[in-house]
């Protein structure tokens, strides 16, 4: 079928993976214990479950991570999510960003084989509760559709495939999160999205939910996590095919210091990413059917209007900047891919 050929070679193409591989009130009402073993029952039930019946990569586009900061920081993002794009990284962020913030973003990946683009938003409420949206597209035009030219016999040299159409396609992930206060050192955030996908004629829709914690000990050391997938997404098909993203892990930390000789502040961010499938070579770790890759970023801000990032996302080199004036930012980010074309991102930012 089409969209089973395409799914999968569009994932072998374009994805790096697949080549190397509630508001505080409520919580008084209960004890911290209760709610704590009560949600790490879920969790686990969930992280054990939803493998049996999942797809392997059918989420692979969602790795593809979003924002040109965090991949200027080799997308080593969970524990900073310190921009609008916190509702895709760690929806628990977005609590720390206390000004109306948006930013838009638009990347060419593959040599501009690829197109992607998003739109990020992060809307403090009145109750202490931020509000977060998001909506990215990614794209890929030009996909030749063939057909033999006696469709009724075999495929031969007098029987050659010839061209039909050209066509496009697209995959669409709308979110929408919010985040709160946990305890006086912990946010957590809730991300609800919602996945259309679309070429020629076949079309899928998709619902899924991602729950992130942000743990601050210190004011300078963050620990993040994403249970991405948390119940396992289920995408559907109009020709009543069936895939389900498994759940996965987004875990990681952030350390702020002064850069040595300079003094100059920086932060330096770790991140692994923990997939609950048997990926065999596809990720740089792995132990049984539970595999890992590894995020490592750097920012330094070398003045108040300029920061300067380098990081490494698994094996590839990154890099980037930022330029900020009064409430507007300018980034740009590069990924040096030796084995694909290299990727370059472009947004902006503001806050209200």
């Amino acid at each position: 079928m089409i969209k089973s050929i395409f799914s999968i070679s569009a994932i072998q193409r374009f994805s790096i993976s697949a080549f190397q591989r509630f508001s505080n009130s409520a919580f008084q009402r209960f004890s911290v214990s209760t709610i704590q073993r009560f949600g790490i029952s879920v969790i686990f039930i969930s992280l054990l479950i939803s493998p049996l019946f999942a797809d392997k990569y059918a989420g692979e586009f969602l790795n593809l991570g979003i924002g040109v900061k965090a991949k200027s920081m080799g997308d080593a993002f969970v524990a900073l999510a310190d921009n609008s794009t916190s509702v895709f990284w760690n929806p628990a962020g977005g609590h720390n960003i206390n000004a109306i913030s948006f930013d838009i973003m638009h990347c060419e990946e593959y040599g501009g084989a690829l197109n992607y683009d998003s739109f990020s938003l992060i809307y403090p409420l009145e109750n202490k509760t931020h509000f977060g949206f998001l909506l990215s597209r990614i794209g890929v035009s030009g996909i030749p559709f063939t057909e033999l030219t006696n469709p009724s016999d075999t495929i031969s040299s007098s029987n050659p495939p010839v061209l039909e159409s050209k066509n496009t396609y697209a995959d669409y992930t709308g979110y929408l999160s919010f985040s709160s206060k946990f305890l006086s050192s912990i946010s957590i955030g809730v991300s609800t999205k919602f996945i259309y996908k679309n070429i020629e004629n076949i079309s899928a829709s998709g619902f899924g939910c991602d729950l992130g914690f942000l743990y601050h000990p210190k004011s300078n050391l963050s620990f993040g996590l994403n249970i991405r997938d948390l119940f396992g997404t289920k995408i559907w098909w109009a020709d009543s095919d069936t895939e389900t993203i498994n759940p996965n892990l987004l875990l990681g930390l952030a350390y702020n210091f002064s850069f040595p000789i300079i003094t100059k502040p920086a932060i330096i961010s770790f991140q692994s990413d923990i997939y609950f499938e048997d990926r065999e070579t596809a990720s740089q770790i792995k132990l049984g059917k539970t595999s890992s890759d590894v995020h490592t970023g750097l920012q330094i801000e070398l003045f108040p209007f300029l920061s300067l990032f380098g990081g490494l996302e698994r094996n590839n080199k990154t890099t980037g900047l930022q330029i900020s004036h009064l409430n507007y930012n300018l980034n740009y980010s590069f990924e040096y891919n030796p084995d694909f074309s290299s990727s370059h991102r472009i947004s902006f930012g503001m806050k209200l």
